[in-house]
């Protein structure tokens, strides 16, 4: 504000003198002060710290050359947001198991196959653009559910965030078909906000309460409260010779 006013009041009043100041004076003045702001330190900060924002950086920088300032700005952040889409779309999903020392833990080359509940860890952005991965991973958990012929499938949504309709819909489909083939699904670590978006899409009607369990209590995990029951839904359903032959796995958590 201050330089404005001073300025604004030179130009006013000293402003006939100007035609006297020799033109290359002035690019010179304008060399300088564009030089000082370009950052060397922090362009090689960003170029060696990722492709990405050595891209937008670059593609901005180039804009502003041969385009315009403003325009140059604008499409910096439209490739942002374009390269920023694939990125977050991504939804990772690992199979767990419960390891002989009672912790949950990624299944490793070496452990045994499952036997009796799947468990399968969903981690990243739950909107539209991970959609297609969710429906992908949870396709895949119900089609090694039947190959491994077990009837119970723990999803652990303790990691996911931000969930929207459409990936809402998705679930909504995958439940509704899993129930259809005889797959019973218990969602573990279910977050308040979407535990609300469950409720308000109708998803709380098809998962009786008794298959969700939210993540209230860090000192005992909601994955775990899941797969007892799950084991305990599946002691009920088996005959009683059956439950006497079993691995014991429902007392091991």
């Amino acid at each position: 504000m201050f330089t404005a006013l001073f300025v604004a009041l030179v130009v006013l009043t000293l402003g006939p003198l100007t035609a006297y100041i020799p033109k290359a004076a002035l690019a010179g003045l304008l060399i300088v002060a564009a030089a000082r702001l370009i950052d060397i330190e922090r362009v090689r900060y960003i170029v060696r710290g990722s492709g990405y924002d050595a891209f937008l950086l670059i593609a901005t920088a180039i804009a502003a050359v041969f385009i315009d300032i403003e325009f140059s700005i604008l499409i910096g952040v439209i490739f942002s947001v374009l390269l920023y889409l694939p990125r977050a779309g991504r939804l990772k999903a690992t199979e767990l198991v419960v390891s002989p020392e009672r912790v949950v833990r990624e299944r490793l080359t070496g452990d045994p196959p499952t036997r009796d509940v799947l468990i399968v860890d969903l981690e990243g952005e739950l909107f539209f653009g991970a959609a297609p991965d969710l429906a992908r991973h949870l396709s895949a958990a119900s089609a090694r559910a039947v190959e491994l012929g077990i009837g119970y499938l723990v999803v652990r949504v303790k990691r996911v965030r931000n969930a929207d309709v459409v990936a809402l819909e998705e679930l909504d489909k995958f439940l509704r078909d899993a129930q259809a083939g005889g797959l019973t699904v218990l969602l573990a670590g279910v977050r308040t906000e979407l535990y609300a978006a469950l409720r308000r899409v109708g998803i709380t009607q098809i998962l009786s309460a008794e298959l969700i369990f939210p993540e209230e209590d860090e000192q005992f995990s909601a994955t775990l409260r899941a797969i007892r029951k799950a084991h305990s839904l599946r002691a009920e359903g088996m005959p009683s010779s059956a439950v006497a032959t079993s691995t014991g796995d429902y007392y091991l958590v």
